[in-house]
C-alpha cells in the first residue's frame, strides 16, 4: 500500500470527543481539525440550519481497531 494512503487509512483520536476516525476523513473548520461528527455538530451550530450533504456518512473506525493498530506499532518497533 501506498504511503499516503497508509496515512489517510490511518486511525485517530478525535481531541474535541475522543472517538476515532480516520485521518483521511477528518476536517478543518474554525481552525480545528475534528472528525465527521464534530464537523457536522459544528457547522450546524455555524450555520444554525440542517448540514444537508452526505459527504460525511460512511464507515467509521471502532475504539477496538484503534486499539489493534496502535498495538501493532509497540511491535513493529521492536
Amino acid at each position: 500500500m501506498a504511503k499516503h494512503t497508509e496515512q489517510k487509512e490511518k486511525i485517530v483520536i478525535c481531541k474535541e470527543c475522543q472517538k476515532p476516525e480516520y485521518w483521511g476523513t477528518m476536517r478543518w473548520l474554525e481552525g480545528r481539525c475534528l472528525c465527521r461528527r464534530c464537523y457536522r455538530a459544528r457547522w450546524e451550530r455555524l450555520n444554525q440550519r440542517e448540514y444537508k450533504w452526505d459527504d460525511l456518512d460512511g464507515p467509521r473506525p471502532t475504539m477496538e481497531e484503534y486499539q489493534e493498530q496502535e498495538a501493532g506499532k509497540c511491535v513493529n518497533t521492536n
